[in-house]
């Protein structure tokens, strides 16, 4: 048997909430161990993250292990179990097409001992895929239907980071926060951009949940969301009262969808923002305007009634 000199090790999990990682690192250490008792030198670990391969998303590293087989830089590959490798029979197909003609026979895993090379095991994988492929399946629909039933009572959905404006229960607004939400959707609705507010926010040094400047999509996403209006939508879909309290009224989710829909179909641009804009109203008929560049003290609206400075909201 020809001695392995760039063996490449992989490991995936599927769910990492706390994003610590701890799951792909155990795989790693157990795929180090066989290697060194097998007298494998490995040459590159690759590793995704909180990905499913079940789901059929992209895994980065899977896909560079592929390329790097093909090209012929790893000759052996340790795994922890196939499953980290596919979920999928045809992926499985795949990936012994690619090791049949890149010469690469030595596939390794810490929890069975199969050998790709031979017909007896090929004939285990393949049915470890199949094997997986159901499981993964049965839990995609226990998953589903939990969702269904915590949407129906009201209840938050799990996820990786809060949203804005409540705490990690997702229960609990965080005034703070939720006076910023206020102030967005205020200013929104009295004719400012998404880009100036997302400005406006950076200028502010406030930053999201992640910690990253705010962009124009994520800022839309939170203020169309019916969350921060106590709302619970499953799939889009908006299905009942949430069990949370809501940061804004009904009423203003309703008229900030309505006019992310106007803009969306009309295509325009928001009007550019000017200073004092959202705070003057019209003395004759009470509409909001957006003064001309340079206007800082009364100037007319189409009523034509005079603007006079009005506080905001």
């Amino acid at each position: 048997m020809t001695a392995v000199r760039a063996a490449a090790i992989y490991a995936r999990i599927s769910s990492d909430q706390d994003g610590r990682g701890f799951g792909v690192q155990r795989q790693v250490e157990d795929c180090r161990k066989l290697a060194s008792e097998r007298g494998w030198v490995v040459a590159e670990e690759y590793v995704d993250n909180d990905v499913s391969a079940y789901s059929g998303k992209t895994r980065p590293a899977y896909r560079r292990l592929l390329a790097d087989l093909a090209a012929g830089e790893r000759d052996a590959v340790l795994v922890y179990n196939l499953d980290r490798l596919h979920r999928q029979p045809a992926e499985l197909e795949d990936f012994v097409t690619l090791c049949e003609k890149a010469g690469v026979t030595n596939v390794a895993t810490v929890t069975a001992d199969i050998d790709l090379g031979n017909d007896d095991g090929l004939f285990m994988a393949r049915m470890f895929a199949a094997f997986a492929a159901k499981e993964s399946g049965r839990r995609s629909a226990r998953v589903r239907r939990k969702m269904q039933a915590n949407a129906a009572a009201g209840l938050p959905h799990g996820g990786s980071l809060r949203p804005f404006g409540y705490d990690e229960t997702r229960m609990v607004v965080i005034d703070s926060e939720a006076a910023i939400v206020g102030q967005l959707a205020d200013r929104f609705l009295a004719g400012e951009s998404l880009r100036s507010l997302a400005a406006w926010l950076e200028e502010s040094e406030v930053s999201t949940v992640a910690g990253k400047p705010w962009r124009t999509t994520t800022l839309k996403s939170v203020l169309s969301s019916g969350r921060i209006a106590g709302l619970r939508e499953h799939q889009g879909v908006i299905v009942g009262p949430a069990a949370w309290p809501g940061i804004i009224s009904e009423e203003q989710h309703r008229r900030i969808r309505a006019l992310m829909q106007q803009k969306a179909v009309s295509g325009r641009r928001s009007a550019r923002r000017y200073a004092l804009s959202g705070l003057l109203r019209c003395g004759k008929c009470g509409n909001r305007s957006i003064p001309p560049p340079g206007a800082i003290a009364a100037v007319t609206c189409a009523c034509p009634g005079r603007i006079t400075a009005a506080a905001a909201g």
